[in-house]
């Protein structure tokens, strides 16, 4: 079996108060012990688990709880949850979807892959990207190319342009390209689905392009401002379980309200979220964010007529 099958079974007997030793990896998995011990030095050396020998009972455990890695057998069952749903729709082809998904589980315990056919992720869309589109941009990738588009924004006017891709991003299912817009001088996000046509430019590329890795939203260049949200009722607790960006922080209130702060790069895409929870969220600050809530919330009873 796998070394990945291996470790994830360690990290499931290290995850429980009786740890493991030694001789119980060894005979699960008819290896010798020596390996088993090198797979527990990977652990503890590569991956920094934090994990101690008790020399009286031959045991490993971890001296604290290791979160990136606690409840292994729930966090695959999920993944493969999403990779499911999104094989559903890409149609890789059922020779690699069942091979990926066979490793994934390889190492999920016995009791829990009894379970696996009650868990289902649906997903309301995924969107599939133009191959072609796909195929270009990674091509100006590997070559460090510029690539020639023509692309049509949200009104329905097309323009061409040069540009420098930089990072390739799905998000909230759809797909985008962040890139150095010649014609804008500037870093810009495209929509894959807006772009009429591509082809690999000549033209190597010339300019380093920041992506942040953090952040709200698909406007993943330009300066981070922090924005917090104010939630009451349902929604605060629905948002409790969620991650909007990495660096988000979550502070219940005495009243029982949860503010939100969460870093972004523009304010568009916060507002509809604020929205979609109704009057149980509000923007808290910075003011820009208050005025520009407020302008959509006017415009929105402005135009079903109920000011």
């Amino acid at each position: 079996m796998s070394q990945s099958a291996r470790l994830q079974y360690i990290i499931r007997c290290l995850d429980h108060a009786d740890g493991v030793t030694l001789r119980e990896i060894a005979e699960h998995f008819e290896i010798s012990t020596r390996q088993a011990c090198r797979d527990i030095e990977y652990l503890r050396d590569q991956m920094g688990a934090p994990i101690a020998y008790d020399h009286r009972t031959r045991r490993y455990r971890l001296t604290t709880l290791w979160e990136s890695y606690s409840n292994v057998d729930e966090r695959l069952i999920i993944t493969g949850a999403y990779l499911k749903a999104v094989f559903a729709k890409i149609r890789l082809g059922k020779y690699f979807e069942d091979e990926l998904i066979a490793s994934l589980y390889s190492g999920i315990s016995d009791d829990v892959r009894r379970v696996l056919d009650r868990i289902e992720y649906r997903s309301q869309s995924i969107e599939v990207p133009d191959w072609n589109v796909l195929s270009t941009l990674i091509d100006a990738f590997a070559r460090n190319l510029c690539v020639d588009m023509a692309y049509r924004n949200l009104s329905g006017e097309e323009s061409n342009r040069r540009i420098e891709p930089g990072k390739l991003v799905n998000y909230g299912t759809s797909w985008y390209v962040v890139a150095y817009d010649h014609r804008r001088q500037t870093t810009r996000t495209f929509h894959l689905s807006r772009i009429v046509s591509i082809v690999l430019s000549k033209e190597p590329m010339s300019h380093a392009i920041e992506v942040s890795d953090k952040g709200y939203g698909i406007y993943l260049s330009g300066p981070l401002v922090p924005y917090t949200i104010r939630f009451t009722g349902n929604a605060a607790r629905i948002v409790s379980t969620q991650t909007w960006s990495e660096d988000q922080k979550l502070v219940w209130q005495d009243d029982g309200s949860l503010l939100m702060t969460v870093s972004s790069a523009s304010v568009d895409e916060l507002v509809p979220s604020v929205l979609a929870y109704g009057h149980e969220a509000e923007p808290v600050s910075p003011r820009s964010f208050v005025d520009a809530y407020r302008k959509r919330v006017d415009l929105l009873l402005e135009k079903y007529g109920k000011k």
